[in-house]
């Protein structure tokens, strides 16, 4: 797996489709959590045994102004530990601002 994360509008898609162009990419994953905000760990894992060979894109949503809305608080406290799984799995994760790739691992 190779996993490129970023914030909102940083290119993460973008450079994840030039440097891998091949790949099965899986935008979004952010959006994705939405769904999965109460077992977000559990759905990482087997997220990455279906996809082990993916190219995931996720806005990085945990920074900035907490939310009020509980919900919210919810979904950005699950993307922030489902990607600490996918990270920890992946062979590559590349931190993505203004369409540059920083490699992290």
């Amino acid at each position: 797996m190779k996993l490129y994360i970023g914030g909102a509008w940083q290119g993460q898609e973008e450079l994840a489709r030039r440097e891998c162009p091949e790949g099965e990419i899986i935008p979004d994953f952010h959006e994705i959590m939405r769904r999965h905000t109460e077992d977000a760990r559990e759905f990482a894992e087997a997220f990455y045994r279906a996809h082990p060979q993916a190219v995931v894109t996720a806005n990085e949503v945990g920074g900035g102004i907490v939310p009020m809305d509980p919900e919210e608080r919810a979904w950005r406290e699950a993307c922030g530990r489902a990607l600490c799984v996918l990270a920890g799995h992946a062979d590559q994760v590349t931190r993505v601002v203004c369409g540059l790739g920083v490699r992290l691992k």
